[in-house]
């Protein structure tokens, strides 16, 4: 087994840290079975609904309270028999307001920011049948000072359950530079974690096609976790040219990952992958070597398929997505359809004050430092493996300060090459200067 330490899959020390929360991820769907994956991966590579998994229940038809200034979204989910010593995950796609997570009446979690999907671990306080879900969400006015262009209506976005075996894949990640031939070196990487306080054991099975089928690499990893243990798994490729990814050749490979204990396969996980090299010089931005400027129009992360190949008709090349708005499915559909994305932070603070001094400005006041990086970190781990996503944002501000200056350092940290831009940085070096034309 070959251990990689990365800070793109390592617990960030800013993401929240508690039994509940899990640390922010790219969206992963496990599957019971290698047949039943594909034929989730099929749909997504056509940006088509994914198919449904015996391993994930989305939670629907949610009651709406209001009590004493807050919102609260009430529903019920099954913990089937088939679960029965495996992990739950509650995934929350998007919420309008900072919430609180209640099953059966206790209080597992409080989200300050709920423009990024955030997951939780809820094993401990389910009980097999039917449970009790309640989403407390804050109200309107709790979030402004770091999202001033938030909601006010009190909305969730999709809620499902996810059922992932004692030891899981947490977490994928590629990264990508291209030698002298212009062939892709690719480096692959499982982030893969136990919640158990014994050892576990599993061996993660992978396979890489090309989209003509052909088999790029497979082989495994086997791999021993102690108590609430976790560890990064990796292996490298060279990817030919002719399959690289870009706007104008969105060509995507297939990832099939088989977590097998005991003898059996306990999840199966598909991704589509893009490989490509994405550097910055001297202003200027290269996709796998090539120059690329950026034109790109401000979509909700909310945008339909139909809305973005409109702006694809239009001669938009890339969409930012706005501050405070979740996109991992636009994300897919960007991969798919091939449109760059400049990811944002979850902060506006554009209407806010625009006094320079200490603690005069939301971006300038230590206090709220660590919300800073958390929100910096989750639009980081959801957007960093889409081959789509080249710019990182820092949010929309209207000052510069110390906080968007420990953001840009901590993405730095991370290693990753891709660019990271603060419009209101006013050419101090926490945003690096690329070429970026915005739709009016």
């Amino acid at each position: 087994m070959k251990r990689v330490l990365t800070a793109a899959l390592l617990c960030a020390a800013f993401t929240m840290q508690t039994h509940a929360a899990e640390p922010p991820r790219r969206h992963i769907r496990p599957y019971a079975s290698v047949e039943e994956a594909a034929a989730d991966a099929a749909a997504a590579l056509s940006l088509q609904p994914a198919k449904n998994s015996s391993y994930i229940h989305p939670v629907t038809e949610f009651t709406r309270e209001e009590s004493e200034g807050q919102t609260l979204f009430s529903s019920t989910y099954v913990y089937p028999a088939s679960w029965l010593n495996r992990q739950l995950l509650l995934r929350v796609e998007s919420a309008s307001a900072g919430y609180t997570v209640i099953v059966n009446g206790v209080e597992v979690e409080h989200v300050t920011d709920g423009t990024e999907a955030a997951e939780f671990n809820i094993t401990k306080v389910s009980q097999q049948g039917i449970n009790d879900l309640t989403l407390r969400l804050d109200s309107a006015e709790s979030g402004k000072t770091l999202l001033n262009n938030g909601s006010t209506t009190p909305v969730i976005g999709r809620v499902e359950v996810l059922s992932q075996p004692a030891l899981r894949l947490r977490d994928a990640d590629v990264r990508s530079r291209l030698n002298e031939a212009g062939d892709a070196v690719v480096q692959f990487l499982f982030a893969v974690k136990t919640d158990m306080l014994n050892t576990k054991e599993s061996r993660i099975i992978y396979e890489l096609t090309a989209p003509d089928k052909s088999t790029l690499a497979n082989g495994y990893r086997d791999v021993s976790l102690g108590m609430r243990g976790e560890d990064t798994l990796a292996f490298s490729v060279i990817v030919p040219r002719k399959w690289l990814w870009s706007a104008d050749n969105p060509s995507l490979l297939t990832l099939t990952v088989r977590n097998r204990m005991n003898g059996r396969n306990v999840e199966t996980v598909v991704l589509p992958i893009g490989v490509r090299e994405v550097t910055h010089k001297d202003g200027t931005l290269y996709v796998n070597g090539n120059e690329v400027t950026l034109n790109t129009a401000t979509v909700s992360g909310r945008a339909t398929l139909k809305e973005l190949q409109k702006l694809k008709s239009r001669g938009y090349n890339a969409v930012t997505v706005a501050a405070g708005d979740a996109a991992p499915v636009l994300y897919d559909i960007c991969d798919a359809l091939g449109l760059y994305v400049v990811a944002q932070a979850g902060i506006d603070t554009s209407k806010g004050s625009r006094s320079m001094r200490r603690g005069g400005s939301a971006s300038n006041d230590p206090q709220y430092t660590d919300e800073y990086l958390r929100r910096t970190a989750a639009m980081y781990h959801t957007a960093k493996s889409h081959p789509s996503v080249v710019v990182f944002s820092l949010g929309h501000g209207v000052t510069n300060g110390i906080n968007p200056y420990e953001a840009y350092m901590w993405i730095k940290r991370t290693g990753d090459e891709r660019p990271t831009i603060y419009n209101a940085a006013g050419g101090e070096w926490n945003s690096d200067c690329i070429e970026l034309k915005r739709a009016r």
